[in-house]
């Protein structure tokens, strides 16, 4: 009896510090892919990129189910890589990446319209990504808590099984379906007003 709480509070401290890790190398990730995207956005132009992106035709000529696979793409594949050992390498380069598209994102829009880029950044990037993020992270961090128990698993050793990936994907659905619409419904709206 002893024994079996001794090796559930190790299971729960290795778990705990697991998590801390993997939320240190996201978000270093982030922070990088960030960092240089909002380096190289500004001196990149283009025009015809962007008007395309803040006339949102291509977004609202989708339909409701591609345009949520497009809003929930990396999403998707943080749930992918967080089946494989390889999301252990993987997942914190594409926390880079996603980094890396919004601030390059939001760079461009701020310097292709220096009167009130600012604010539609903010509009286009800012209100879904205020859903988006949260979940992106969570369905990240549990990927890479489910890629580290493959990886020990590979490797012959024992795992304790606190596996949540399904379940906060599955909590995450209605938060990205609202975000989807939010994207497809509020944001071309307010981009209008301030065109």
């Amino acid at each position: 009896m002893i024994k079996n709480n001794s090796r559930r509070s190790n299971d729960s401290v290795l778990n705990q510090r697991d998590g801390k890790i993997c939320f240190i190398l996201l978000i270093l990730g982030f922070s990088i892919g960030c960092f240089i995207g909002s380096l190289v956005g500004p001196s990149l132009t283009y025009d015809s990129w962007l008007s395309d992106f803040l006339g949102l035709s291509k977004l609202q000529n989708m339909g409701i189910v591609s345009a949520f696979f497009h809003f929930s793409r990396f999403h998707l594949v943080a749930l992918l890589l967080g089946s494989s050992f390889l999301g252990i390498v993987l997942i914190p380069a594409l926390s880079c990446i996603r980094g890396y598209i919004l601030s390059f994102t939001a760079a461009s829009i701020i310097s292709a319209y220096p009167q009130n880029g600012l604010i539609m950044a903010a509009v286009i990037l800012g209100i879904p990504a205020l859903i988006s993020l949260p979940c992106y992270f969570l369905l990240s961090i549990e990927g890479f808590r489910t890629a580290t128990r493959i990886f020990h698993l590979v490797r012959g050793n024992s795992a304790p099984r606190k596996d949540r990936l399904l379940s906060c994907s599955l909590a995450c659905l209605p938060f990205l379906a609202a975000g989807t619409l939010a994207e497809l419904k509020l944001v071309p709206y307010l981009v209008s007003l301030l065109t």
